[in-house]
Formats: C-alpha cells, sequence, structure tokens
C-alpha cells in the first residue's frame, strides 16, 4: 500500500509509488552519464587533467540530478487546479482562485533553476496577486530557501563583494542573475532576519555565561562600541558608522561574541538603542545570577555620552544595575606617547624611550597612576615641552587627569576583566573594514545597512539559527496562509 503525505488542501497527497518511479527514471539517466565518464577516465592512463575533468564533469552530472530532483516534487505538489480551494485567506485578505496555472522559470536552488508551474490568487477584481506554492516554499525573489541561505552568507563574507557573490551563484549554482535581483534577495533576507537577533545573541550570551559557570570560573560581561569611516554614495565622503560588541569572558580569555553594527547616523542613536535592548534582554535573562559588566571604551564624545546617558545608572525592571567603566589602556598609552615626544630632551631617542616604558608599566600598577602623574610632572619640571608639541601633551595630560577613575587596570586585570577596547577595534576592522571597504567600495546607506546586519548575524555565530527561526515564523498555518479559513 502507497504512503501518502497529505499537507492540506492547497498540497495533493504524493503516493510511494510515484516517488519511486521518478527517482528512478532520474537515477537512470545518472548511472548511464556517470558510467560513460567512469569509462573515459579508465580508458587511458591518469593525468592530472584527466583528474580534474572527471571530478568536475561528476559534480556537474550531480548538481543536475539534484536540480531535476528538486523540480520533480515542487512540481508534484500541488493538485490540479480545479480540486485546489476557490478562496484562499492571506494576511487576513481572501483571494479567489484564477482559472489556470502559470509558469514561473528561472527560479534558483542550490543545484541550478528550475521552472515551477503553479495556481495564482487574486485579491478583489484587479488586486495583488499571490502563488500559494511558492509562499508555502519560502521562495522569496526568485530563491528557495536553500538557494537564499548560501547566497547570503556568500554576500556576508570576508572579501566579498557584489561581483564575487554572482560568481559564486553562477560557479556553485550554476545560475546566472543580475545585480538587481542579487539586491532584492539581500535586502529581504537583511529585513527579515533582523527581527530574530537580538534573541539569539541573547540566547548565545546565556550558552556562553553557563559555560563559564559549569567550569568553575567567574564570567565576565564585556561591553564596547567604536567608530569607523565608511565611504558614502554618491559623493564619495566618509562618515562614521558605528559597531558594538558584547562578550563573556572567563579568567580574562574571551568565550565568544555578538557584533552590532550600524551606519552613519547622528549621534549613533539607533546602535545605543539596539546595544541598550541586547543589555536589557541579557540580563533579564540571567535573574539573579547576573555577572560581572564591563563598558571598555576610548573617551570620545559618544563613547562617554553613552556611558553618562545609559550605563552609569542602569537600571533593568527597577533594579540598578553595576556597571564598570574602563578607558581602553592603549588609548591612555598613546597619551603618554603624545608627551614624551613634546619633552625637551634633546634628541636623546634611548632615554625618551626608557621614561615612556617606565610610565606605561607604571599605568599598569596599583596604585600606579599617581606615580605616572608625578612622573609626568618631574619629567616637564627637569625638561619642560616643545612648543610644537606643547599643545597636544597638556591636552594628553588632562585625559589621563580627567578619566584616572576609569583606569584601575591593576585591579581589573586580578579579576579577569579586559582593560583595551581591541574586541571592538577588532570589530571595526572584521565588519567594516575587511567587508564594507574594498577597493572602489561605496555605499548606499539602505544597502549598506543590510550588509553590515548580514555581517554582524554571520560573525555572531547565529547565522543559522537567525535563519531558521526566520523560516518557521513563515509557517503556512498561521501568519501567512489560513487554510482552515480557507478550506
Amino acid at each position: 500500500m502507497d504512503v501518502q503525505v497529505n499537507a492540506g488542501s492547497l498540497v495533493r497527497a504524493i503516493a510511494d509509488s510515484e516517488i519511486t518511479a521518478a527517482v528512478a527514471g532520474i537515477v537512470e539517466t545518472f548511472e548511464e552519464h556517470a558510467t560513460t565518464i567512469l569509462k573515459s577516465f579508465l580508458s587511458s592512463p591518469p593525468t592530472p587533467s584527466q583528474a580534474q575533468e572527471i571530478e568536475n564533469r561528476l559534480d556537474e552530472t550531480l548538481g543536475e540530478v539534484g536540480r531535476k530532483l528538486v523540480q520533480w516534487v515542487y512540481s508534484q505538489l500541488e493538485p490540479p487546479v480545479d480540486q485546489m480551494p476557490g478562496t484562499v485567506s492571506h494576511r487576513q485578505q481572501s483571494h479567489r482562485r484564477m482559472p489556470d496555472k502559470t509558469v514561473r522559470e528561472n527560479i534558483v536552488t542550490r543545484f541550478g533553476k528550475i521552472t515551477l508551474t503553479r495556481a495564482r490568487y487574486r485579491r478583489g477584481r484587479a488586486g495583488r496577486m499571490i502563488f500559494p506554492l511558492e509562499i508555502l516554499l519560502g521562495i522569496e525573489n526568485g530563491f528557495t530557501p536553500a538557494a537564499a541561505d548560501r547566497v547570503g552568507k556568500q554576500f556576508a563574507a570576508c572579501g566579498s563583494s557584489q561581483g564575487r557573490t554572482l560568481e559564486m551563484i553562477a560557479d556553485q549554482m550554476r545560475a546566472k542573475i543580475g545585480t538587481e535581483k542579487l539586491r532584492k534577495i539581500i535586502g529581504t533576507l537583511a529585513d527579515g532576519m533582523e527581527p530574530f537577533r537580538e534573541e539569539a545573541q541573547v540566547q548565545k550570551l546565556i550558552e556562553l555565561i553557563d559555560t563559564a559557570r559549569k567550569n568553575n570560573q567567574n564570567p565576565v560581561l564585556s561591553v564596547s562600541r567604536d567608530g569607523v569611516a565608511l565611504g558614502l554614495a554618491p559623493w564619495s565622503f566618509f562618515e562614521m558608522a558605528s559597531v558594538a560588541c558584547v562578550s563573556v569572558l572567563a579568567d580574562g580569555k574571551k568565550l565568544g561574541t555578538v557584533y552590532l553594527g550600524r551606519v552613519p547616523e547622528s549621534n549613533q542613536l539607533t546602535l545605543s538603542t539596539q546595544l541598550t535592548s541586547l543589555l536589557k534582554a541579557t540580563i533579564r535573562r540571567c535573574g539573579d545570577a547576573v555577572p560581572e559588566i564591563v563598558y571598555v571604551s576610548d573617551a570620545g564624545k559618544i563613547e562617554t555620552a553613552y556611558w553618562k546617558n545609559t550605563l552609569r545608572k542602569f537600571f533593568v525592571d527597577g533594579k540598578r544595575i553595576k556597571i564598570i567603566r574602563v578607558v581602553d589602556y592603549y588609548h591612555a598609552a598613546e597619551r603618554l606617547t603624545k608627551i614624551a615626544d613634546a619633552l625637551k630632551l634633546g634628541g636623546d631617542k634611548a632615554k625618551r624611550k626608557k621614561w615612556l616604558k617606565h610610565a606605561r608599566w607604571l599605568l599598569l600598577q596599583p596604585g600606579g597612576h599617581g606615580k605616572m602623574l608625578r612622573s609626568i610632572g618631574k619629567m616637564r619640571e627637569l625638561h619642560g615641552y616643545k612648543k610644537s608639541g606643547e599643545d597636544e601633551a597638556e591636552k594628553a595630560e588632562r585625559y589621563l587627569r580627567r578619566y584616572s577613575r576609569f583606569m584601575a587596570y591593576a585591579e581589573m586585570k586580578s579579576r579577569g576583566c579586559p582593560i583595551g577596547s581591541g574586541v571592538v577595534e577588532s570589530a571595526c576592522k572584521q565588519i567594516v573594514s575587511e567587508r564594507m571597504k574594498l577597493s572602489g567600495m561605496r555605499w548606499l546607506k539602505e544597502g549598506g545597512q543590510r550588509a553590515m546586519t548580514l555581517r554582524c548575524l554571520l560573525l555572531s555565530g547565529i547565522w543559522d539559527t537567525v535563519y531558521r527561526t526566520w523560516l518557521d515564523a513563515k509557517s503556512p498555518l498561521s501568519n501567512l496562509i489560513n487554510l482552515k479559513a480557507a478550506s
């Protein structure tokens, strides 16, 4: 007796015998081609060029098998049009069935392009047309879910570009498409996956925190943000995009990081909102076991404003959460370099190097900040500043004094907390420089944001989770096609 699977009135039951017959026919063709390929290879002593040829020919043949199987199974899903419901409900709007099916060509799959003949339904007399089979299968902008997933990952990869993504589609999916179609699927992916990003990032952070505790380690939540120049179209000028990251550390070692990124905007308000929301959601999930939280950044205008306006007095559900601020050690050390460069040492490079090394060492010692300031004062008294570097040196002194309470580096290191913003500096490089600042690249804000969104999902290690969640949210049995209402 045939085994039948019925997914509802829009999809017909396919008998086991039909499946067996279709597979047998496709496999029989493959056997013939594979036999010919193998015989050709074995007809003479092997050479490197022949080895390359046999693998390429088998890859092409196997891809064609996959394409035919996918096309067959998708094409068999719908019953004849006269057996389908007269009306369906889609997004709470009634759609009536058209009298005939239409052909959709050039649907991109992981194996190549396929053609589908599918029923169509129209809203009202001249309203928007929908195709239930495409909705049921999750086909977006002419891509199946598996193909769209692969394209999105390639587009978000380090060193990628539109051209390289199109080359990958042609090489691995045996399909040629234009840039407009690529931009549409990228936009659909970014806009569709972004609403599910935060929950996946929170879940990852919680898993990392739990991992640390299972290993009898004290987890630390490290929060950082920074800006990075991004070239904008059409005038090719640069503005500051913004990047943030939240890491989990244990015994001073990073266990993992999640990333946020936004294209240039006034005061980086969207990034601040997203980062605050991510922190609050993570803290809520921690319950009463909130780990130590450290905010590590430079003392730039926006980074300091975020501390003063948001993190300094951080409340979650009425409970104040203590967050420690650390001014990045390496930015503080840069100020010492400016002071060393301004000292009148008569060109004695060895003396300059020796003092600078000692001052940086003091900065890392318990109570060393005060000793470092006294050392600066003594050197200034003995040698004075060059006129050309005096302003920069005095500015550096003010920086070191103003933020002294955020420079307890020895204490932070003893507690396993970070003292440098290297993670977010690396994030700027990974999210923006390695993907969005390649030769000649300029971005419109909409397209740039979509690229940053996908890049952050990929680097955070949550792409597959978010993608599956997005696909599941499009379930035809809930918000997409209400079969119960239509039957």
